[in-house]
């Protein structure tokens, strides 16, 4: 066991810990909501109709299933080192987007984008995991995925200045921004159409100032270098494929029920939230009929709302557990989603978005708590991966798509309504099939999960 694990605070180091990893977290938001808050200014410079949206929101979600293999590679390279090569492949990413010329482009940009982004936030909750004291282990994860809230609500606080509508007068922080974009247009020899959304992804660069605080201000978990140095040194190909034999573990009857469970909650967790967050902002510029500036202000408060609901879950998991956090939680979101897009009224979106937010960030900060303590050290990273972004992500890449195609015939409201009922059925099989892992060190939780798995075991 961790010789801090029975610590009941957090120390310098944990802090210090937290302060950087919350950074790298910060623009899990940012990026997310600038795809959903730009959404309509990109589809009409790159000619984008409202069906291929779908498709092409479906396949930078696949950048997220394949990020699965950054952390599975984290079993066997180190925690830090894929952070450090996830956070610098996610700013140039985003760099690159700014001066994309066609969707594929955009497409292309943004997948990888999300690839590295997704790999880095699973990166920096397992760190967390393993470091933290188990008593504040949910606290401090839920820090963690609120900062991933501030950086959403810093987002929609922003994109007003950038997201001008036609004849709007123009600010500092846009008229730099464009100056910016035109240079690297000049030094790239492209037409630059002065479209204000590209600004925004010169943002996404500034993670490249991270690099030497993750080099230099976290160490490698104490977890991952006592099982590394058991390990024989081979070649990189046998690393590899070492790892690959290592994750079919998680089909085997002693992990098989853990793995199902989380892959099963994801799964119904992202049938609603990734068809709301795809469409949430053409429904309400196009259908409810706000500015972008309303938008962004109904985003950034809904998200401050949301910080505190990671924060909550923090103190909720810690005491009544994981899995009634959760469960509750999930089911009263499921019904505030359908409020969400069954209101054409801006007053109306206020309320239902900042309860919706509030109420499934609870849930999905307990969430994401659970997936990095139900696996092993030597597949913790590969297990969470493969269970939140591999399988777990099924449904996110899916089901934009299918709606896409549906919305047409459906609507955009009727079409999310349709699947709201997907956080429900993750709360019934948690409640069922879920095991507890409270107030646990992370041995004490294989423990209980191998007796579980092979009851007649003493």
């Amino acid at each position: 066991m961790n010789k801090a694990e029975g610590s009941e605070s957090f120390s310098r180091y944990h802090i210090v810990l937290l302060a950087i990893l919350g950074i790298a977290t910060l623009y899990e938001g940012f990026d997310a909501s600038m795809l959903t808050l730009a959404s309509v200014d990109v589809r009409a410079s790159l000619d984008i109709a409202l069906d291929e949206w779908g498709t092409l929101y479906a396949i930078t979600r696949a950048g997220m299933v394949a990020s699965f293999f950054f952390l599975m590679c984290a079993d066997r390279f180190g925690r830090r080192s894929l952070l450090v090569i996830t956070v610098a492949g996610f700013a140039l990413a985003s760099l690159a987007t700014a001066f994309v010329q066609t969707k594929t482009q955009f497409a292309v940009c943004q997948t990888l984008a999300r690839l590295f982004l997704t790999a880095q936030y699973g990166l920096a909750i397992i760190i967390a995991g393993e470091e933290l004291p188990m008593h504040v282990r949910g606290t401090g994860i839920t820090i963690l995925t609120a900062f991933a809230t501030v950086g959403t609500v810093a987002m929609a606080k922003a994109s007003p200045y950038f997201l001008l509508l036609e004849g709007s007068p123009g600010n500092i922080a846009d008229d730099f921004a464009m100056k910016c974009v035109g240079i690297g247009f000049g030094w790239l020899g492209l037409e630059n159409d002065n479209a204000h959304w590209r600004g925004l992804y010169l943002i996404g660069g500034l993670p490249l100032l991270l690099l030497p605080l993750l080099r230099f201000g976290i160490r490698e978990t104490a977890r991952f270098r006592e099982i590394a140095e058991s390990r024989v040194q081979v070649s990189l190909v046998a690393t590899i494929a070492a790892q690959f034999a290592e994750a079919r573990k998680l089909i085997q009857p002693r992990y098989m029920p853990r793995f199902r469970i989380v892959v099963l909650l994801w799964n119904c967790v992202n049938l609603v939230i990734a068809p709301a967050v795809a469409y949430w902002a053409i429904y309400a510029r196009e259908e409810v009929g706000m500015t972008p500036a309303q938008v962004g202000n109904v985003v950034m408060w809904a998200y401050i709302a949301g910080t505190f609901g990671h924060l909550l879950a923090g103190q909720l998991i810690d005491r009544l557990g994981r899995k009634v956090t959760c469960s509750v939680f999930y089911s009263l979101a499921a019904v505030a989603i359908v409020g969400l897009f069954q209101t054409e009224t801006t007053t109306g979106q206020y309320f239902w978005h900042i309860t919706t937010v509030f109420l499934f960030n609870c849930a999905i900060g307990a969430t994401h708590v659970y997936s990095s303590e139900v696996f092993p050290t030597e597949l913790r990273a590969t297990g969470y991966g493969w269970a939140t972004n591999l399988f777990g992500r099924a449904t996110e890449v899916i089901i934009p798509l299918l709606l896409g195609m549906l919305i047409p015939v459906l609507g955009i409201s009727w079409g999310v309504t349709a699947v709201a009922i997907g956080p429900i059925i993750g709360a019934i099989l948690l409640l069922r099939y879920g095991t507890e892992t409270k107030g646990l060190s992370l041995e004490e939780i294989q423990e209980k999960l191998d007796q579980e798995a092979n009851p007649a075991k003493p």
